[in-house]
């Protein structure tokens, strides 16, 4: 019966598990551009069985230990260290993600913080590039004003000096409330 498979076939010529690696890694070296596949054993925390509700074949007072009795008691005694060692694995995991977690938020407050101070200043900024220009405004056209009030009479000057507080005044009520809408609308984005 013809077998189809060759490396199959070459594998059951190895003598020895040398030839046998010998073999693969030859097959490996001719197709250098396949990646080659390495298990890798993952780690994970598998909970062991329950601990036995009663130990079976305990020795009586009557009896003496039979040959048995030395690897039941070890066996008992490995399985209950493993359920130990898997207790304190358990705990000290739960105690680094709450490290963790503790390390996040407190870079995710420090991060907030830094943002709303770094928001207030822009706010700050932009409202004085407000004002500003504002007053910028307020002085030429103040400036054409003053121009055209000069050849009238000085009586008139009077007027426009109040007249130039209550503008200051109104200008100032309409940058507060630009500033708290933007602000407003910041805090709904």
């Amino acid at each position: 019966m013809p077998r189809d498979d060759p490396i199959t076939e070459e594998e059951r010529r190895a003598n020895s598990a040398t030839d046998l690696i010998r073999m693969r890694l030859a097959r490996l070296q001719q197709n250098i551009d396949k990646p080659a596949p390495i298990p890798i054993k993952k780690e994970t925390l598998r909970a062991p069985k329950e601990p036995l509700e009663f130990v079976r074949n305990v020795v009586g007072s009557s009896a003496a230990a039979g040959s048995a009795e030395f690897h039941i008691y070890r066996n008992n005694r490995r399985k209950e260290q493993n359920r130990l060692d898997y207790i304190d694995a358990v705990a000290k995991k739960e105690e680094l993600d709450d490290a963790y977690r503790h390390k996040v938020e407190k870079l995710e407050k420090e991060e907030e913080s830094k943002t709303a101070k770094k928001r207030a200043k822009r706010l700050r900024q932009k409202a004085a590039a407000k004002k500003r220009k504002l007053t910028k405004k307020n002085n030429e056209s103040d400036e054409s004003s003053s121009d055209d009030s000069d050849s009238d009479s000085g009586s008139g000057s009077d007027n426009e000096s109040e007249g130039k507080q209550n503008t200051e005044v109104e200008d100032k009520d309409k940058v507060e409330k630009e500033e708290t809408d933007d602000e407003k609308t910041e805090v709904s984005t």
